[in-house]
């Protein structure tokens, strides 16, 4: 008889965790508390301009390796669209529309000639990003890791000879977009992979993708039909309360540990969750996909802070993220993705380009922003605008239709230096508890590619027990 594992969340981890869980054979049974799968990277339908909303501009890239599989598994592979090569545009005030393009060379070539042959950095400049480059290649990883616990990312900028104008213009915006924190509080060693990985691994791994429709259309409801067609469940509108513990039993055969992993701490075992409705659901496994900030009211205080495994948990801080989304009546840039320099908003993308929708639809992103969490919508949306008109004149002409604007608080974990030693594994101190998530100990900064690596990680530990 297949083993009943209960998974709770939607979003990218959850889903991933159980399509693995699934396809090795085993019942799942996944709860979403909203009405909706996708968690913290979905799209919604938004009426007043008869467009797909994705509630956060979310980007892959050719080095998600792990998201590709689990899109290839759930047959919606097709739905992301690549670049051919890595092309970047920038627009500022001083150089107006500048960028990137990279040939396809072997790695590092393709990167280092496209700085070379650049418009957007000074020749001193191309030669600051090749000492870099140079120094990720030729230093030692094990040794290189602790000192970049120490170092946030503009520390470790500076120390490898990057100058002030080049960290703004250029590793800033990749930073932010990447960590979702400010490069003087973000840990170097979140960012140091995601440089590794993205733009000196290969020419195809550097590849920009965007999904070329709603983020949810892109895996949601087939990677729950790939669930429900191996005798699992999706049930959403499921409210889960609390998890429900008990006395871990003393015989061990029960328990086994897997070879390599360090036995259970805790006396307790989790035999599952209780809703809102006082239901209570039992399983074999549980598996909690949902945010820290999330997991921390499902526990009792006893389980809170009666280990330190959930008091590091509970000490995580999060960053959040603003979307400002426009319609106007005519096209105000043709490019499909843009860093901003200099400005407020970091990152512009032409949402009717890449939709195809055929609408004159912008979303401009403001990554880490504490500062600007609590501001008014309209003090947002003149931020936006003022910042269009500078940087695209097409804008000068043109008339605002719509405008909705997306804060989320809680978008993801803050990825501060002193936030790496709090990230958990898959495994807990308590029996059949489970973990996932992008905030888990996956190596990478809270991005689609950490969430999906976390949810294979936490269903290989399942199966091992």
């Amino acid at each position: 008889m297949s083993r009943e594992i209960l998974i709770i969340g939607g979003g990218f981890a959850g889903l991933t965790a159980g399509v693995a869980l699934a396809e090795a054979g085993c019942r799942v049974r996944l709860l979403e508390q909203k009405p909706y799968l996708g968690g913290r990277a979905r799209s919604f339908f938004y009426a007043p301009a008869s467009a797909v909303v994705d509630n956060g501009q979310h980007i892959f890239m050719g080095c998600y390796h792990e998201t590709l599989r689990f899109l290839k598994t759930v047959g919606t592979l097709d739905s992301i669209r690549f670049q051919p090569d890595l092309t970047v545009d920038f627009m500022d005030r001083e150089s107006g529309h500048t960028w990137l393009a990279c040939p396809r060379l072997p790695a590092p070539w393709h990167l280092l000639a496209g700085v070379m042959r650049s418009n957007s950095f000074t020749f001193r400049e191309k030669l600051e990003i090749l000492r870099l480059g140079r120094a990720l290649r030729h230093a030692d990883l094990g040794r290189r890791s602790e000192a970049l616990d120490r170092l946030t990312v503009d520390g470790w900028m500076a120390a490898l000879g990057q100058s002030e104008r080049l960290r703004r213009n250029l590793w800033d915006l990749l930073s932010i977009a990447a960590l979702n924190e400010d490069p003087r509080i973000a840990a170097a060693a979140v960012f140091e992979p995601v440089l590794r990985l993205a733009l000196f691994q290969s020419p195809e791994d550097s590849r920009i993708g965007l999904a070329s429709n709603g983020l949810s259309q892109c895996y949601t409801s087939s990677a729950a039909s790939y669930i429900e067609a191996r005798g699992g469940k999706v049930e959403l509108g499921q409210s889960v309360t609390s998890f429900i513990f008990e006395t871990a039993p003393t015989d061990a055969s029960r328990w086994p540990t897997p070879a390599g992993s360090a036995p259970a701490e805790s006396g307790l075992c989790c035999r599952g969750v209780k809703l809102a409705n006082n239901t209570e659901i039992s399983a074999d496994a549980l598996l909690s996909a949902v945010a820290p900030f999330q997991l921390v009211h499902l526990l009792p205080d006893e389980v809170l802070h009666g280990d330190p495994f959930f008091e590091r948990v509970a000490r995580l801080q999060p960053a959040p993220i603003i979307s400002i989304n426009l319609w106007f009546d005519r096209e105000i840039t043709e490019v499909d993705f843009a860093g901003l320099r200099g400005t407020t908003t970091q990152w512009l993308f032409n949402k009717g380009r890449i939709l195809g929708s055929g609408d004159h639809y912008v979303s401009l992103v403001i990554s880490g922003a504490h500062e600007h969490i609590q501001r008014k919508k309209e003090a947002l949306l003149a931020i936006a605008l003022g910042e269009l008109l500078e940087l695209f004149p097409a804008a000068r002409g043109a008339r605002l239709l719509h405008s909705l604007i997306l804060k989320e608080r809680f978008a993801t974990f803050s990825p501060a230096v002193q936030a790496l030693p709090l990230r958990p594994p898959a495994a807990t101190p308590i029996r059949n508890l489970y973990l996932a998530g992008d905030w888990t100990d996956t190596g990478l900064p809270a991005t689609i590619e950490s969430a999906v690596k976390s949810g294979y990680t936490a269903a290989a530990e399942i199966l091992k027990r």
